[in-house]
């Protein structure tokens, strides 16, 4: 597909060349805008060991088993 394109632009024109190179440039620019995080992206309210306090103080590791007898 690449090779098919190289052809392509081998028959254009210099200026037809460099306003090609300028929307491939505009093209570019913007995709890589959008793939930026929105500005109201999600921010946690706790710190990072206050969430990680949290989950070790909600482990129940053998607490809720109950084991029934024969």
């Amino acid at each position: 597909m690449v090779e098919s394109y190289a052809t392509v632009i081998n028959n254009l024109s210099v200026p037809g060349r460099i306003e090609l190179m300028e929307r491939l440039l505009k093209s570019l620019k913007r995709e890589s805008e959008e793939s930026l995080l929105p500005e109201d992206e999600f921010i946690p309210e706790k710190t990072a060991e206050q969430i990680i306090s949290e989950l070790r103080e909600s482990r129940s590791f053998g607490k809720t088993r109950v084991i029934m007898p024969l």
